[in-house]
C-alpha cells in the first residue's frame, strides 16, 4: 500500500508548500482545512500519519479540540510551520533527532506504521436513545431504556444500571438510526453503579451491524 499522509492545513499558500513537499517525497497526501464535516473521500481512506500546520491547529482547537487530539493520539503526528524568511518547512514530532526533516518523519514514523482508517478512531459525545437488552428477542417493556454517553464507529459507552460482565452480548436498538435492526455488541468494559465519580454502564464493541447503520453513525461522527 502506498504511504498516505493526512495534512491538516488551512487553504492558503502554506498548504500548497506542504502538499508539494510531501508529494515530492513519493508520498500521497489528502489535505483538509479541518476535521469537521469530512466526506467519505477522506474518512474511508487509510493513513500512515498526520501532518498538522501549527497556525491551523491553534485556530482549530477553538472548535475541533476533541477531533484534533483524538486524531493525533492515534497516528504518528508531526507539527509543521514555515519560516518567514527562508520559507523552509520546520518539523516537530516526538522523539525526533536534532535537525530532523519531513523526510525523517515519513521514513522513521509513518512508513513502518500500520495504516488506519481515520473514521474508526474518532469517539464523540453523542447521546442516542437506545433500547438495551441481553437477548435479541426481548420485548421493549422488559428492556432497559437508556442513552449512549459517547460513540465511535467501532462501538460506544452506554449508561446502564444492570449487572454485566466483560464478554456478555448486548443488543442495541438505536432510535435515531433509520434502520432499527438490533445491533449486536460485545461488552468490553463494565462500570458498576456506585463506583465513585464514574458513570455506570458498559463499553461495547459492535459485532453485528449493517452497512447502512455504520454509514449513518460515521456521518454523525463527522457532522
Amino acid at each position: 500500500m502506498d504511504t498516505r499522509i493526512l495534512l491538516i492545513a488551512m487553504e492558503n499558500g502554506e498548504r500548497n508548500i506542504y502538499c508539494e513537499a510531501i508529494r515530492g517525497l513519493g508520498v500521497k497526501v489528502s489535505a483538509v482545512p479541518s476535521l469537521k464535516g469530512l466526506n467519505a473521500d477522506v474518512t474511508d481512506l487509510y493513513f500512515h500519519g498526520v501532518v498538522i500546520d501549527m497556525p491551523t491547529k491553534i485556530y482549530a482547537l477553538k472548535n475541533d479540540k476533541e477531533f484534533i487530539y483524538g486524531t493525533l493520539r492515534k497516528f504518528p503526528a508531526a507539527h509543521v510551520s514555515i519560516e518567514k524568511e527562508s520559507r523552509q518547512i520546520r518539523v516537530f514530532y516526538p522523539g525526533q533527532d536534532p535537525g530532523a526533516t519531513l523526510l525523517d518523519f515519513i521514513n522513521d514514523k509513518c512508513r513502518p506504521f500500520p495504516p488506519r482508517r481515520l473514521a474508526y478512531h474518532i469517539r464523540k459525545e453523542i447521546h442516542f436513545n437506545v433500547i438495551l437488552s441481553k437477548d435479541r428477542g426481548s420485548r421493549i417493556s422488559t428492556s432497559e431504556k437508556t442513552v449512549t454517553v459517547d460513540v465511535s464507529e467501532k462501538g460506544c459507552f452506554l449508561f446502564s444500571v444492570q449487572d454485566w460482565a466483560p464478554g456478555d452480548t448486548a443488543w442495541l436498538t438505536v432510535m435515531e438510526l433509520s434502520d432499527s435492526t438490533p445491533i449486536g455488541a460485545q461488552v468490553c468494559r463494565y462500570v458498576r453503579w456506585g463506583t465513585a465519580m464514574q458513570v455506570p454502564g458498559i463499553g461495547v464493541k459492535f459485532k453485528e451491524i449493517n452497512e447502512l447503520q455504520t454509514k449513518e453513525i460515521s456521518k454523525m461522527l463527522w457532522s
